[in-house]
């Protein structure tokens, strides 16, 4: 199925990092106090606290080199700045250099052992590069701490489910969803896995919750075309087309929509919208070859000759 970021948990490279930049500066943990609230900060904290706000705005500017250096401008100015340690590590992971993030991290960790946050981003971390024995250890940490954390429980989830336990997958999507019942992308990820588990009703189910969490018009490409799809496998090919034909109006449709679309317009039996779409699939990709194969078969049933001429 194709993959969708609606968004949760999804950010954009250079305005979800300056968001994550902002989240961290805004959620300080206890130690980092702010100048007559629980007491005066040091010179130090202040500055890296202002180094910090202007790594934010470079990086809205574009400008992640500069962004990058303020940031770690900012740790050596005040290395008990936890903030300015997990602002640096998703700097550093945006810029592809991974264990030099999960430093700063495991540093921020020494500092704010308590934050089940901070063990959550550290188990997303270990699962992207493979790690899923250390990133189950953190997702376990971080569930103890907080076991109302949605997020713990989702990226345990995403860790079973990398293993191919998708069963015990299940049960963490739910436990996350019961904590934040509207978390786009934990439905969104509760769906493939009933996909993955050849469940597609309660997958169909699970994706018209997601659809219906939009405002009429706005649903995502790739929500329709997986309830297309999943309403192909209940058999219900005319539903399909109109689900999927609605995708290809929300975006510019990829080469694998117009053939799950051409597909479902195959079977309910509208074999020239058929092999119009499956043309146009492969106008888009020629070796996509599902359309190709697609046509292929479009042949036995509908003969060239039927094909009114130019």
């Amino acid at each position: 199925m194709s993959t969708v970021r609606p968004r949760s948990g999804f950010l954009s490279m250079r305005g979800g990092f300056a968001q994550v930049l902002v989240i961290v500066l805004l959620c300080a943990p206890v130690g980092c106090r702010l100048p007559g609230m629980d007491g005066p900060v040091s010179r130090s904290l202040a500055a890296s606290r202002q180094l910090s706000q202007q790594a934010v705005a470079a990086e809205e500017q574009g400008q992640s080199d500069q962004a990058e250096a303020l940031l770690s401008k900012a740790v050596r100015t005040c290395p008990s700045n936890s903030d300015a340690r997990r602002s640096y590590a998703e700097a550093l992971w945006r810029r592809g250099k991974s264990q030099e993030a999960l430093a700063q991290l495991q540093a921020a960790e020494r500092q704010t052992p308590e934050d089940p946050t901070l063990l959550v981003r550290m188990a997303e971390m270990r699962l992207a590069l493979g790690e899923t024995r250390a990133a189950t250890e953190y997702a376990r940490k971080a569930i103890a701490l907080d076991p109302r954390l949605s997020s713990a429980w989702a990226v345990r989830a995403r860790i079973e489910r990398s293993a191919g336990q998708q069963t015990e997958a299940l049960a963490d999507y739910h436990r996350a969803l019961s904590c934040q019942g509207d978390d786009r992308s934990v439905q969104w990820e509760l769906a493939e896995t009933y996909r993955e588990l050849n469940q597609p009703e309660k997958c169909l189910a699970t994706l018209h919750v997601l659809a219906d969490s939009y405002p009429p018009g706005d649903e995502p490409q790739s929500v329709l075309c997986a309830e297309g799809k999943a309403l192909l496998a209940l058999g219900r090919a005319d539903d399909a087309v109109e689900s999927l034909a609605t995708a290809c109006t929300r975006d510019k449709p990829t080469a694998d929509i117009l053939y799950w679309l051409a597909e479902s317009q195959m079977l309910a039996g509208r074999v020239p919208e058929a092999i119009a779409a499956a043309q146009r699939a492969v106008e888009l990709d020629p070796t996509h070859q599902p359309s190709r194969r697609l046509l292929d078969r479009a042949d036995t049933v509908q003969p060239a000759a039927a094909v009114m001429p130019p």
